[in-house]
C-alpha cells in the first residue's frame, strides 16, 4: 500500500509540474520538433497497424506460461504460472508507449538497437519494424520464446539473448560499434539500472537516444533517474512519467525537461 501510494504521489506531482504538451512556450526547435513531430504524432501507418494487431491478438491470449522472475523488473509480483494476456497486461509497454519507442526510431532513424528487458517481445516489435539491428536480452526462456514467435510472425530480424544482463551485457555490448537506442526495461534496481547505464555509455554517439521504462515506479528507480539525468554526457533529459529520454546532441545546451504526454 505504501509503494502504490507513493506511486500515486510521484504521479501527482508529475501532472502538477508537467508542461508543453504541445510545444508552446518551448524555445529549443530540437525540442519543439520533438514534442510537435514525435509526441504528438497520430499517424499510424501499415506497419504500426501490423504491431497493434499483433499486441491486440496477445493481450487477449489466455495461454499459460511458467517461469520465475528475476530481479525488480516487474510493478507487480507475479505467480508461477499466468496467462500471456496478463503478463502483457502487466509488464508490457501500452499501445501509447509503444507507438513512442517506434516514432522514436523512425524520426531519429536509429540503425542499431538493443532492449535490456524483453519480456514477451511486445516493446521488443515496436522498435524492430524499423531498425536494422536489433538484440533484445531477456532473463526468462519462456518469455523470450513467445517473443521470438511474434519476431518471426513480423518478419522482424530481432536477436533474443536469453541471460542475466550482468552475464551477458558486456558480451552483446562488443557485437556494437555504435549505439543509435537503447530501452532499459529490466532489472529495475538502481545499483543495476546505474551499473547498464555505465556500459551502455561507451557505444554511445551524438545521435544516440536512452530511453529508461518505469523512472518513477520506486524511491530506487527515481533516485537512478536522478544520477542519470546529471551525467556530464547527457544534453536533454526527458520526463514523460511512465518514461525518460536522454540525447546527448553536443550541439544543445543542457536542460531537462518534464512534458505533459
Amino acid at each position: 500500500m505504501i509503494s502504490r501510494f507513493r506511486y500515486a504521489f510521484s504521479y501527482f506531482k508529475y501532472l502538477l509540474f508537467a508542461k508543453h504538451k504541445k510545444g508552446h512556450g518551448i524555445h529549443s526547435p530540437f525540442m519543439y520538433n520533438l514534442i510537435t513531430k514525435v509526441f504528438n504524432n497520430k499517424t499510424v501507418d501499415n506497419d504500426l497497424e501490423k504491431i497493434f494487431a499483433t499486441h491486440n491478438k496477445l493481450i487477449k491470449s489466455k495461454e499459460l506460461i511458467t517461469y520465475d522472475e528475476i530481479g525488480a523488473g516487474s510493478r507487480y509480483k507475479p505467480s508461477g504460472r499466468q496467462a500471456i494476456g496478463k503478463v502483457v497486461k502487466r509488464s508490457s509497454v501500452n499501445k501509447k508507449y509503444g507507438k513512442l519507442l517506434y516514432d522514436l526510431i523512425c524520426y531519429f532513424k536509429s540503425e542499431d538497437v538493443l532492449e535490456l528487458g524483453t519480456s514477451v517481445g511486445i516493446s521488443t516489435a515496436y522498435m524492430a519494424q524499423q531498425s536494422k539491428k536489433i538484440i533484445s536480452i531477456e532473463g526468462i526462456k519462456a518469455k523470450a520464446e513467445i517473443a521470438q514467435k511474434i519476431a518471426t510472425q513480423l518478419n522482424q530480424p530481432t536477436e533474443f539473448i536469453i541471460g542475466d544482463f550482468d552475464q551477458v551485457l558486456e558480451s552483446v555490448l562488443k557485437s556494437y560499434e555504435k549505439l543509435d537506442f537503447v530501452f532499459f526495461d529490466g532489472n529495475h534496481r538502481k545499483e543495476s539500472t546505474l551499473k547498464y547505464f555505465k556500459l551502455c555509455l561507451e557505444k554511445v554517439h551524438n545521435e544516440t537516444i536512452f530511453v529508461f521504462d518505469d523512472i518513477h515506479w520506486s524511491v530506487e528507480m527515481e533516485e537512478a533517474w536522478n544520477e542519470i539525468k546529471k551525467n556530464e554526457k547527457i544534453k536533454v533529459s526527458v520526463d514523460l512519467f511512465q518514461m525518460g529520454l536522454i540525447f546527448f546532441k553536443k550541439e544543445l545546451s543542457y536542460e531537462h525537461y518534464v512534458i505533459k504526454f
